[in-house]
């Protein structure tokens, strides 16, 4: 496959991308496979559906990353030869995926830190989305008024994860359901097969 290149963007016709936002093409550029999609477990239709690409430059999995509107505001990206994450500074991180269960009227999500975990959790048919972490104000303000009902909290093992899901069970209204996995110490849910995952959902 032939390497593509940014195209050319006129910025003053009349499909200018709004404030804040950036245009669909700048995806082409990252239009690529990379063996890291499926080291990490992915599936071929979640990479495909939500445009994970790789950024040949950086060496690094490529995520475009829509607001709840479903406007294209950044792309992150994470080295496939170490543990460095690219995130644009400066800017309001959306919970990542929620556009797409908002479209789809789901009222039952699973709750991730990363956009890994997000797609793993994606890619074994649960619907999941995540925080860059284990969530912003703003982030959490945006579920509580989001209409989603119950809520099933797939953070890290570790004490941030801890902390994080308590914080979130204290911004949400009583209204909502919350589920607590409280995974292995250590691991995260791209960390556990599918048969554990399974597992600790069945027994939470």
């Amino acid at each position: 496959k032939e390497e593509e290149h940014l195209p050319i963007i006129d910025l003053n016709v009349s499909k200018a991308p709004q404030p804040n936002t950036i245009p669909e093409e700048t995806l082409l550029q990252y239009d690529f496979y990379h063996p890291y999609m499926w080291q990490r477990k992915l599936s071929k239709e979640v990479v495909d559906r939500f445009r994970v690409g790789y950024d040949k430059i950086r060496q690094a999995i490529t995520f475009p990353v829509y607001d709840e509107k479903h406007r294209l505001v950044m792309v992150t990206a994470r080295s496939v030869n170490t543990k460095r994450f690219y995130i644009p500074e400066n800017t309001e991180k959306p919970v990542y995926l929620l556009y797409d269960i908002l479209e789809r009227g789901i009222t039952k999500v699973f709750v991730c830190e990363s956009q890994i975990n997000t797609l793993y959790l994606r890619s074994l048919g649960y619907d999941a989305i995540g925080l860059f972490g284990t969530g912003s104000k703003t982030q959490l303000q945006t579920l509580k008024r989001s209409g989603i009902r119950t809520f099933i909290l797939c953070f890290d093992g570790d004490e941030a994860g801890r902390k994080g899901a308590k914080r979130f069970k204290n911004a949400m209204s009583d209204e909502v359901f919350i589920t607590d996995l409280l995974l292995p110490s250590g691991k995260d849910v791209n960390d556990l097969s599918e048969q554990e995952f399974k597992s600790l959902l069945e027994n939470s």
